[in-house]
């Protein structure tokens, strides 16, 4: 029996060679196959999910060698991205800008046209260098010294030996930074920061507020200048606060746990925090946190259970309606709902997704549906994932965009596909394969052991194969 299988197999290269060299559509399971599937892209793959090679309708392109590298280029949008053993590494390509990743090492170039163009090369959290948008260089050795650009928010950043010292800026705004979070000071453009924590600090914002502790947490107050709230609070924690402005009044007793606030645009309660939460205004909210809690604003509406457990979120986005449910890690469910122009007609179900993780998904976007199953990634698709890992992890899908159908099993070893009425192919690798095609002529074909024994009809004209060479009837237009 052995021998028997060994046989078969050295049969079996050899039109499988001549399959991969022909730019036509072939079916050797998971060995090796070319086929169009329900988008219309042509696909090759090899080894089962190992290998593949895709061509989109727009000329996008896909190479993939699982696990260890993929790449899809789509020259339409300008973009190509590739993984190498996700998510180790991976660079980016977006019209002009160009970047790499290897672990926690970043390099970007923001135009690679230009020699002298921004850029940045960074090994987290150690070694920073690059180039800013005004083409001004710098670098730096975390913690000995250095300066960095356009980092959290901040235009530069200068250190030495941090926290010992450090300087940093913001538009006009520079601060000062002595043995960090000790000792900071912060001037311009209206603003000014001055710290010795935990013993003293201030800040003030011109027009806005004016802030202060001493002994933080232990006392700290505030006054605020906002044309439509304006007034002044303190805290003295942790026994008591108070909070009077002109649109809005809060007391605070064993802050921040018994919180009271009466308001022109809201109303909240906590008592205590986080365990008992209830607002209303603006924002409806009731929580008897972790137990239950559900909070509105306009448009949304969530729900949680057992948080974060169970979670449930309702969003009208006028002409869309979305509702989505996740009990995590194991379910996650979305119906999107569009809204008709005409009163009194039902709301057209546009999009669905799925998910029993890690068992299986099933998404649907307008006339496009499909049905994967196993389903190890607990989120939601993700590109590198999808082009990287979810093939290997994949034995069956099912996927459909209008009348077109494909079902695969176990990477092709059965394999059906329909499009439409007119077509319709079937294989069981490498047992059976059969191929019915009314587009122009009525074609039909079958084979055992891929020609150990066939037959093929093309209008008229009859063929049929016995023991992979022997021909009789009409010559054969495939291998």
């Amino acid at each position: 029996m052995k021998r028997c299988w060994i046989a078969v197999f050295l049969l079996l290269c050899v039109p499988v060679s001549r399959a991969i060299n022909d730019p036509g559509e072939f079916d050797f399971g998971p060995i090796a196959s070319r086929y169009r599937d329900v988008n219309g892209d042509m696909r090759l793959r090899a080894l089962g999910p190992f290998f593949e090679r895709a061509v989109s309708t727009n000329d996008a392109r896909l190479w993939a060698v699982r696990p260890l590298y993929s790449t899809v280029k789509d020259p339409v949008s300008q973009r190509r991205s590739s993984e190498y053993l996700w998510p180790i590494a991976t660079t980016k390509q977006f019209k002009k800008e160009h970047s790499v990743r290897v672990l926690l090492t970043y390099y970007t170039k923001f135009d690679v046209t230009d020699p002298k163009s921004r850029y940045r090369f960074w090994m987290l959290p150690i070694y920073f260098q690059g180039r800013d948008v005004n083409k001004k260089g710098y670098a730096a050795v975390f913690p000995l010294g250095g300066t960095i650009h356009e980092i959290l928010g901040r235009d530069r950043v200068m250190f030495v030996l941090f926290p010992l010292y450090a300087r940093s800026a913001i538009n006009q705004v520079h601060t000062t930074d002595v043995l960090w979070p000790i000792y900071s000071r912060s001037e311009g453009k209206g603003i000014y920061r001055f710290r010795v924590f935990p013993f003293y600090g201030r800040t003030k914002h011109r027009d806005k507020f004016d802030k202060k502790f001493v002994l933080w947490p232990f006392w700290t107050s505030a006054r605020y200048y906002y044309p439509n709230s304006s007034g002044k609070g303190y805290i003295l924690f942790p026994l008591w606060g108070h909070v009077k402005l002109t649109d809005q009044e809060a007391w605070m007793v064993v802050p921040p746990l018994i919180r009271f606030s009466r308001g022109e645009r809201m109303n909240y309660t906590y008592c205590p925090w986080p365990f008992f939460q209830k607002s209303k205004g603006e924002t409806e909210k009731l929580y008897f946190w972790p137990i239950w809690g559900q909070k509105r604003m306009p448009g949304v509406r969530s729900t949680f259970f057992l948080w974060p457990i169970f979670k449930k979120d309702r969003i009208d986005r006028g002409d869309e309606l979305v509702r989505r449910f996740v009990a995590m890690p194991f379910v996650q469910t979305e119906k999107r709902t569009r809204r008709s122009s005409q009163k009194g007609e039902k709301l057209q179900v546009v999009g669905r997704y799925s998910k029993i993780w890690p068992l299986w998904s099933y998404q649907r976007d307008g006339d496009s549906r499909r049905f994967r199953c196993v389903e190890l990634w607990p989120l939601r698709n993700s590109g590198p994932v999808e082009r990287s890992w979810a093939p290997l992890w994949t034995l069956y899908s099912r996927t459909a965009v209008g009348d077109a159908l494909d079902h695969e099993l176990l990477w092709g070893l059965y394999r059906f596909q329909r499009r439409g009425d007119a077509e319709c192919r079937m294989s069981i690798f490498p047992f059976l394969y059969w191929q019915r095609d009314d587009r122009e002529r009525a074609e039909r074909e079958w084979s055992i052991l891929h020609g150990l024994i066939g037959y093929r009809r093309e209008g008229t004209q009859k063929s049929l194969r016995v023991l992979y060479f022997m021909r009789f009837g009409g010559k054969e237009t495939k291998p």
